[in-house]
């Protein structure tokens, strides 16, 4: 350790706590925003930070929120076939991002966060800071996700880089709460989580060279579904002045809830584990809990089962108000002067392949029986549109990606960004385009692609964890991050980008193409919202109708075990 180094130390409101030096920036990892959420405290709202003596280490990366990975896999399996005798099997993440979500370190003691500051002048304390929630689909990955972590950012933008971790799977998104007085508090905890993490960040980034009243809040794919509900959470009001959605969706696995819907999945876990009593959850061994979350993804798969949202957050009327897509696309907002930056991948569902069989090899007629989930008897009509869009997509598969990329993320995105515009919100657009080579180039410019560019990491052991980037020209993506860095890093400070990346709106709804060439596009996806509402799917309650109703047909049918 260098003399540098050693002398890292800030004082928290818990106590003093020394970091360290790395990649040109000071680092402090495992700094505890709550207390441990474990024995009397699971199931229940992150409690406060306990104090220390001494001064506390902050080098090493506190543990990930507990969660599948190759420690307990061999478990797992067994408890899979436990509780659902006849089972295939884990229904592990697609090989292709495996190394990705690998988290091995991980416990249910995990509310902690990483921190990256830049070098600034001693007593400095008016930094813009940067929180960012990870994605992994409220299951698995943390804040100490190596594709994400802040060095790079934070030292050539001039921010400080905050990212938190969040209870994952059951223990933090079924909301047990909802039917039984034994867990009253089992709702919404990874959203409170969420709040606790931002809270703390107020009340002490200043010891770190940061301006509590410079405060931008963003995340990617789960990560931007919690932008979404701090966004429309009147708790989190005035703790952030900018916000940054990248790949936000309402209907996947990860995003929120009605009632009904999560009463089923608390329901369903509790009837899967063979539990009368729900207080008994309060002790349970948590593979089982994650034994569970598998059988389920399998039980309603992709294909079959879309707007499946076992492990999204739920509207109570407190955590989260309403809807936030919904509210967001379609309501009168209120956003106390929040700027507001939207993102989204050219082919998100790729990223989805792994899982669905009729993207990887489905005939035409697999894949309007899907696309008759959104489009009913206009399902044909649909994919010829679309491949009038897109003429060198020849596989039917890929038309089916083409469609869901759109109706599941960019769909949503283009509303909420259109209604921020007619009320004059200050919003902004970009749509990650970079083909990437890596696995035959199968996934294009695919969901989470985006994130080695905009955080600056892609040396060749960063781009080891992500097969879609193996083959990728190395000078071409230095040269691309750094240009997508300077203006995702002027958002975040609060400035103004300029005419290298306007506002969306004004009638000519542009979006930021980051590809090879990174530029703004007016009309961008204008040709397949077209296409959206001439065959019906005018508004994000359209569509959310469309696809929960289909999915609530598809749960009163549910399997029996053993059934994939």
């Amino acid at each position: 350790m260098t003399e540098k180094s050693v002398t890292e130390e800030v004082v928290t409101a818990q106590g003093r706590m020394r970091g360290t030096w790395e990649e040109g920036v000071r680092v402090f990892r495992g700094v505890p925003f709550a207390a441990a959420p474990v024995g009397p405290l699971r199931f229940r709202p992150p409690q406060p930070a306990p104090a220390w003596e001494g001064v506390r280490s902050a080098v090493a990366h506190g543990p990930a929120s507990y969660q599948f990975n190759g420690v307990n896999e061999e478990a797992v399996g067994r408890l899979i076939a436990e509780l659902d005798p006849g089972a295939p099997g884990i229904m592990a993440w697609p090989s292709y991002t495996n190394a990705t979500y690998r988290h091995d370190h991980a416990d249910e003691d995990c509310l902690y966060l990483d921190i990256w500051v830049p070098e600034l002048p001693e007593g400095a304390s008016d930094l813009p800071v940067y929180v960012y929630y990870h994605g992994g689909a409220n299951a698995v990955s943390s804040g100490s996700f190596t594709l994400e972590r802040g060095a790079q950012l934070a030292r050539s933008q001039q921010v400080v880089v905050v990212r938190p971790n969040y209870r994952l799977g059951a223990l933090g998104w079924v909301h047990f709460g909802l039917i039984s007085d034994a867990l009253p508090e089992a709702v919404n905890l990874g959203v409170q989580d969420q709040v606790a993490a931002l809270r703390w960040v107020n009340e002490n980034i200043a010891a770190f060279g940061g301006d509590p009243g410079r405060v931008t809040i963003g995340g990617e794919s789960a990560g931007g579904t919690a932008v979404s509900h701090l966004l429309t959470l009147p708790a989190a009001r005035g703790l952030f002045r900018r916000a940054v959605l990248q790949s936000l969706s309402p209907f996947n696995p990860w995003c929120t809830q009605e009632r009904p819907e999560a009463e089923t999945v608390a329901r369903l876990y509790l009837e899967l584990l063979g539990l009368d009593d729900p207080a008994q959850l309060a002790r349970i061994e948590p593979d089982r809990l994650l034994a569970v979350g598998n059988i389920l993804t399998r039980w309603f798969p992709p294909d079959a089962a879309l707007a499946w949202r076992p492990l999204g957050g739920v509207v109570d009327g407190d955590w989260i108000p309403e809807a936030p897509a919904r509210h967001l696309a379609e309501d009168p907002l209120d956003l106390d002067g929040v700027e507001v930056v939207i993102g989204f991948a050219k082919d998100e569902w790729l990223f989805f392949r792994g899982h669905s069989d009729t993207v990887r090899h489905g005939t035409r007629d697999d894949v309007l029986a899907v696309l008759s989930q959104v489009f009913g008897d206009r399902a044909a009509e649909v994919y010829r549109r679309y491949q009038r869009l897109h003429p060198d997509h020849t596989e039917p598969g890929r038309i089916l990606s083409d469609v869901m990329s759109f109706a599941f993320f960019k769909f949503s995105s283009l509303r909420i960004a259109q209604n921020m515009a007619a009320q004059n919100i200050p919003v902004r657009a970009f749509q990650f385009s970079y083909e990437l080579p890596g696995l035959e180039g199968s996934l294009h410019a695919v969901h989470t692609g985006d994130i080695p560019f905009l955080f600056g990491n892609h040396t060749e052991a960063d781009l080891a964890w992500w097969p879609a980037f193996d083959g990728i020209d190395r000078d071409e993506l230095a040269r691309v991050s750094a240009e997508a860095m300077d203006l995702y890093g002027a958002v975040i400070r609060g400035e103004d980008p300029g005419p290298a990346w306007p506002r969306f709106g004004s009638g000519d709804d542009t979006v930021l193409w980051l590809g090879r060439t990174i530029e703004p596009r007016p009309g961008l996806l204008r040709a397949e919202l077209d296409t959206f509402t001439d065959h019906g799917v005018t508004d994000v309650s359209t569509l959310e109708d469309t696809l929960t109703g289909n999915l609530r047909a598809r749960i009163g049918r549910r399997p029996g075990p053993g059934v994939s």
